[in-house]
């Protein structure tokens, strides 16, 4: 089974492997779906050491011409006007130890079409307790995201597909701790949010809570595939509070 720091316990896995499109960088990985135009999920570790003082980039965002020919390869204008941001998965400020990290999080296979509300505000929230956990507590992260899609997708400048909601998996180790110390205790944080408008009132992470059951069952990948399947069970089942 495939695998690497940022999904030690393998790659997420699902019925139709030709949709998977693996790209692996240092700072992540992704499976990247050509139908789409966007990612399925990504995957990257998180913990004090990738967060720096780089400055955000700026400009444009970054068409990845690691794309086969074949492929479209989204450009930053095939967002603009469209209503939607260019929403990171790898959130930039999570990769600032270097201008190289940052740069990778602005790349158009790091990104999905999201509201404005959802992206600057309910899915910021939950960055926002990411940070924290690293930073404040030490926390070592292991992240995945993703969107959920209907079967016709409305789609951006008739190519990005839009997802109807976006989906994040937080599992949460203590400084030092790996794969091998995960266990029935160990924390994990599930979210399912709509890819809507958002008031002040329903903006925080915490009212969109969902197991990672859940998740898989919308999305039809397996998450954790490489752990033992009786805490596999137990870990997939928890709500987090």
């Amino acid at each position: 089974m495939a695998k690497n720091i940022h999904a030690p316990w393998g790659y997420p896995l699902d019925d139709t492997p030709k949709d998977d499109y693996l790209i692996e960088r240092k700072q992540y990985v992704l499976s990247y779906n050509e139908r789409l135009n966007v990612a399925n999920w990504v995957a990257w570790q998180l913990n004090a050491a990738w967060y720096g003082n780089t400055p955000r980039r700026s400009g444009k965002f970054i068409t990845d011409s690691s794309l086969p020919a074949s492929f479209n390869r989204i450009t930053h204008d095939d967002y603009t006007k469209s209503g939607y941001d260019r929403g990171h998965m790898v959130r930039s400020e999570e990769r600032t130890a270097s201008e190289e990290d940052n740069s990778s999080t602005f790349l158009m296979t790091n990104i999905l079409p999201q509201t404005p509300t959802l992206n600057q505000q309910t899915w910021l929230s939950l960055e926002y307790e990411c940070e924290r956990l690293c930073k404040a507590e030490g926390k070592e992260l292991y992240v995945i995201a993703g969107g959920v899609f209907s079967d016709t997708p409305a789609r951006l400048n008739g190519k990005v597909a839009v997802p109807d909601s976006c989906w994040k998996i937080v599992l949460i180790l203590e400084k030092g701790q790996t794969i091998k110390n995960i266990s029935s205790k160990t924390s994990i944080i599930a979210v399912m949010m709509h890819n809507g408008k958002y008031e002040k009132s329903n903006n925080d992470w915490n009212l969109y809570t969902t197991t990672v059951d859940a998740i898989e069952r919308s999305t039809g990948y397996d998450f954790f595939k490489g752990i033992p399947d009786i805490l596999e069970n137990q870990l997939e089942a928890k709500i987090y509070k």
